[in-house]
């Protein structure tokens, strides 16, 4: 087993929306009430009371653990992709003055070769959640809680094998083990400092006077126990809810969480290997919601396209009050995004262009916009309809551009040997009866049809 563990140190803040430089995150126990996430000239630990001393310009809010976990678990989707097993967890402590540790594992050794190596595998991870605007620092090792105290540490370790695992936990200072400050102090007290010091004492008096759990961590910890666990999968369906640290007023305070709900649902799809043709959002009022249905012109799963529809279509309307929380929801999926079929393809012209239609539907309104889509209908004038699903009942091939009436044509023009008969619509008034022939008129290829009936011919189409 391979480890790869993300701390995250910024969660507390990243959850409520916060990315100020001045903006800081508070725990309390009792009255007692100190920082969580740091600011300029103050750090994680440092009392409020204190903290605005030292720096008047803070801006404190109280943590929201709730959003914390839901924000957890929806990075642990977006990572799935990466490496799996994958596992979560927010590390309490019950001490004042200590800031809760937010881990994320994923098992990686079958993900090297995938991935091309790992610094490779590294630069994936960093640049998807440098989309999201998140702070991370991550380490390697044979188990999870090693990965774990190299992560915390922030020193960026890889570690492959147990021997080397033996050897870097060795020289680790113990005050980095996730344990209460007065055994950490206590045994500072009788002269130990580090962790190979730990392991060299007897188990069985180190059981009595510490506990057998804390023995059984430092063996979690060398690989010598085993770390049960359980494993995160990305749910079947995507429904995220993201609580604003207050009431919002402004659309350029929701582009924060407008931002992070469009790249955790990236990162859904992506985990399930499915595409969003359709999505809901919510904004959450103290009395009431404002509901509004996105659609897209083509199944995908980009973060940007799908941050972009959304702020366009809320730029569109006022919000009619204040925002107390926002939910995105999946309303309708696709299958895998199509694989690339030409060497020299890759597909960024028709992605632009699609978004350009989608950035005038979100800020106009898609009833500006008229979408063609085949109908099941033999009859050509019947056979487009606006958007929707394909059904098209016809395997020949037909012009794009149809003229409104088909235009009598002076005389009979040449045309190819290959026929298309069309009898239909005798059900409902519209009936046709006509033969179809690509044809060659004023130097140009032209759809053209003879009427069964009367033998006249009609211009009906122009080929590009």
């Amino acid at each position: 087993m391979l480890w790869l563990c993300l701390h995250l140190p910024r969660l507390p803040a990243e959850a409520l929306g916060l990315d100020g430089e001045f903006d800081v995150v508070t725990d309390q126990r009792g009255a007692s009430r100190w920082l969580i996430t740091a600011a300029p000239g103050v750090g994680v630990g440092t009392p409020l009371g204190t903290a605005l001393s030292l720096q008047p310009l803070l801006r404190a809010h109280a943590r929201h653990a709730k959003a914390e976990r839901a924000m957890l678990q929806g990075l642990a989707h977006t990572l799935y992709h990466y490496g799996s097993p994958v596992h979560a967890e927010l590390r309490e402590f019950d001490e004042t003055g200590r800031a809760p540790q937010a881990l994320l594992w994923l098992e990686i050794s079958a993900s090297l070769r995938l991935f091309g190596g790992y610094l490779q595998l590294q630069a994936g991870i960093e640049a998807e959640l440098a989309a999201g605007r998140h702070r991370i620092s991550l380490a390697v090792a044979p188990t999870r809680a090693a990965a774990a105290l190299f992560a915390c540490a922030g020193d960026g370790i890889r570690v492959r094998g147990p021997a080397a695992l033996a050897r870097r936990l060795a020289a680790r200072p113990i005050r980095e083990l996730p344990w209460p400050q007065a055994q950490i102090e206590a045994l500072r007290g009788v002269g130990l400092q580090a962790i190979g010091e730990l392991r060299a004492l007897p188990r069985a008096a180190f059981a009595r006077r510490f506990g057998a759990g804390r023995l059984r961590e430092l063996d979690r910890l060398h690989g010598e126990a085993a770390e049960p666990a359980v494993a995160i999968v990305p749910p079947e369906r995507f429904r995220r809810r993201f609580e604003l640290p207050g009431e919002v007023e402004q659309l350029e305070s929701l582009q924060f969480p407008l931002h992070r709900l469009a790249y955790e649902l990236q990162g859904w799809l992506r985990a399930r290997d499915l595409t969003l043709r359709a999505l809901r959002l919510d904004c959450l009022h103290a009395r009431q919601r404002t509901s509004f249905t996105l659609r897209f012109l083509d199944a995908h799963r980009d973060g940007k396209r799908i941050f972009n529809g959304l702020n366009e279509r809320l730029g569109r309307e006022p919000l009619g009050a204040a925002v107390r929380a926002l939910e995105l929801r999946a309303t309708e999926l696709g299958g895998a995004q199509r694989t690339q079929s030409d060497l020299f393809d890759s597909g960024g012209g028709q992605a632009e262009w699609t978004a350009a239609i989608e950035r005038i539907a979100a800020r106009l309104g898609a009833h500006v916009l008229w979408t063609p889509a085949p109908q099941a209908d033999h009859r050509p004038e019947r056979a487009w309809r606006n958007d929707g699903d394909a059904q098209t009942v016809s395997a020949r091939p037909r012009p794009l551009w149809l003229l409104h009436q088909p235009q009598p044509l002076p005389g009979e023009p040449a045309v190819d040997a290959n026929v298309e008969r069309i009898e239909s619509g005798w059900w409902d008034g519209g009936e046709l009866r006509r033969d179809y022939y690509v044809a060659e008129w004023q130097r140009q290829r032209v759809w053209v049809f003879r009427e069964r009936a009367g033998g006249r011919w009609f211009l009906h189409g122009l080929w590009g």
